[in-house]
């Protein structure tokens, strides 16, 4: 089921674990992503910021190394199923959160902030997911969810699935609009990391 922004916002304080999925390959930088100078600091440094400024009570990072970003909320876990893509990276970090809601981020996203998942927590009791949409697309990797939801994630895994958005196709999903497409821009290449910064750089200006 898909829900739209229709229903008013609830604002109440939402206890939840946040978590940052930093396997996979990046053959298109020539180094993981999570590693990639940005701005200054690894670039997974922009999604733990934001899980800490909007309240994550621990954040886990699934995969990859463990960042350099000192807090004490931090814990690191090998992805359970490695190499099988963002599902199995998603599976693993609902596994081991240890309450009731969830947010799962990207290592590679450049504009996410606390705001932004401060409006998805708003949300937080619609759907076993809570999706941004930005230009007409889901945002899967920048989502809400309920740490439940990990049982019906396992029995499509189990059924072959290896395809996040195929995998929830038996979740409840309510979508949010009301982004702007920048909030999850990601750098899957050098050029996306220049674009990116040139148009911060032109806002400034």
């Amino acid at each position: 089921m898909s829900l739209s922004l229709e229903r008013s916002k609830d604002m109440r304080h939402v206890n939840f674990s946040g978590i940052v999925l930093n396997g996979g390959n990046s053959s298109r930088m020539g180094t993981p992503k999570g590693e990639i100078n940005f701005l200054g600091r690894p670039l997974i440094d922009r999604a733990v910021v934001a899980l800490q400024e909007s309240g994550a009570s621990e954040i886990i990072v699934v995969g990859g190394s463990k960042p350099e970003l000192a807090t004490k909320e931090l814990s690191h876990v090998e992805d359970m199923y490695p190499g099988e893509g963002p599902l199995g990276g998603v599976i693993t970090g609902l596994l081991t959160a240890h309450l009731d809601h969830a947010v799962v981020l990207s290592n590679d996203l450049m504009g996410i902030d606390a705001g932004t998942i401060e409006t998805m927590l708003g949300f937080s009791q619609e759907a076993d997911l809570v999706v941004p949409v930005a230009e007409g697309i889901p945002q899967v990797l920048s989502g809400l969810w309920k740490v439940s939801s990990v049982e019906a994630l396992l029995e499509e895994y189990e059924l072959g699935t290896r395809s996040l958005k195929s995998a929830i196709k038996k979740l409840s999903v309510f979508e949010i609009y009301e982004f702007e497409a920048a909030k999850f821009a990601n750098a899957n290449t050098p050029s996306d990391i220049i674009e990116y910064i040139a148009k911060l750089e032109e806002n400034i200006e």
